[in-house]
């Protein structure tokens, strides 16, 4: 087991031992509602799509872009994610609508052991881009 598995594993003990019901989560700030309003979307479609997405929080300087491409890959998301100069991080991200929801959860649970704050600012649906194969750091 590497060590991102065993810091994910902490973030699993740690989130079930606060015992904070998952209908909390936006109350208690831990997601934007633009979050909670993309993630009630990804529930309810089936199929693939691609968002746009644009970050703010401690996103820059926390290795936020390399644990977004690694999970993207475990669950075969495409695209890519970028540091933007105002310090925030603009990513595109295409796959199943459930895998991008279960990737969103896991950024959240990886930084929240870590006492980070990851903000979700905006969401917009983007055509998808047929023949994209990986999901690539941008400099």
């Amino acid at each position: 087991m590497g060590i991102f598995e065993r810091i994910m594993g902490h973030a699993r003990l740690f989130e079930r031992a606060s015992g904070i019901p998952k209908d909390a989560v936006v109350g208690a700030g831990r997601i934007s509602p633009c979050e909670s309003e993309l993630t009630t979307r990804l529930a309810e479609t089936d199929g693939a799509a691609r968002f746009s997405l644009l970050f703010s929080g401690d996103v820059q300087g926390v290795g936020f872009r390399w644990t977004n491409q690694e999970l993207a890959r475990e669950r075969n998301l495409t695209g890519w994610v970028q540091n933007l100069p105002d310090g925030t991080v603009r990513m595109e991200i295409q796959g199943a609508t459930r895998a991008i929801a279960a990737h969103l959860e896991r950024i959240h649970a990886y930084y929240r052991c870590f006492g980070n704050r990851v903000w979700l600012e905006s969401a917009h649906t983007l055509p998808r881009v047929a023949g994209e194969e990986d999901f690539e750091v941008r400099f």
